[in-house]
């Protein structure tokens, strides 16, 4: 875990430009951000607003038109996509509203496909996995499918994978977006717990109730930053 308050990640002058065709959009304009260890932020904004393309950047899923892109102090606004992929299944988590679990995976096995993609061995690998599953409170559904879970459990399978690998970063994208109020609820207490723990967490949302949980919120409208509440 990195010491409480040091920078992780942060993003400098940075532009995004989406090119279709004969028309460019701008989904972010000039946005310079610092994201530092331990916090629990809520990046919020109407859609459209850039709040995933934030997102997608400083998490390595997509690169920057212009401007820096700062992880745990190294500048990756330049590096390859394959070198790309390889920071971000190593300090990076990811947790989407639609899960994204393999279907034909059993949990356990959805929760160490990261660790497998690292390289590590298969007796470790399972340990870890394990380990995660149980900090999620899913030990007693470690062997079953996808479809055998409810949501919510789902969800955690989810979270489970995001934190096997022991990120620098987690982000949940609407991570309670396909969950009822009550479930939701609860992966939002997930969440509280981890970043207790000193994990750091980055929620990207539109509901302001989910952003209510975050220690900090960075409002976005039309691809810049209209309020940052600090830390």
């Amino acid at each position: 875990m990195r010491q409480v308050g040091e920078c992780v990640a942060c993003l400098e002058h940075v532009t995004k430009v989406y090119s279709t065709g004969s028309v460019a959009v701008t989904a972010l304009e000039d946005v310079s951000v610092e994201i530092r260890a331990g916090e629990f932020i809520a990046i919020t904004g109407p859609s459209g607003s850039g709040k995933s393309t934030m997102m997608h950047i400083l998490g390595c899923l997509d690169r920057a038109t212009s401007g820096r892109v700062i992880l745990e102090g190294r500048d990756i606004s330049e590096v390859t996509a394959n070198e790309r992929a390889r920071i971000r299944n190593a300090r990076v988590g990811f947790v989407f509203q639609a899960f994204n679990l393999l279907s034909r995976f059993t949990v356990q096995q959805n929760v160490e496909l990261p660790l497998m993609y690292a390289g590590v061995g298969r007796r470790e690998r399972w340990e870890r996995a394990r380990r995660m599953i149980e900090v999620v409170g899913l030990g007693d559904r470690a062997d079953h499918l996808p479809q055998q879970l409810s949501g919510g459990q789902r969800q955690r399978a989810a979270i489970a994978r995001a934190l096997v690998n022991d990120p620098a970063l987690i982000f949940a994208d609407e991570p309670t977006g396909n969950l009822d109020t009550k479930t939701g609820g609860q992966i939002l207490d997930l969440f509280s717990e981890l970043h207790k723990q000193g994990r750091t967490i980055v929620i990207v949302t539109h509901d302001a109730e989910v952003a209510a949980r975050a220690t900090r919120r960075i409002a976005l409208r039309d691809g810049r930053i209209i309020r940052d509440s600090g830390w």
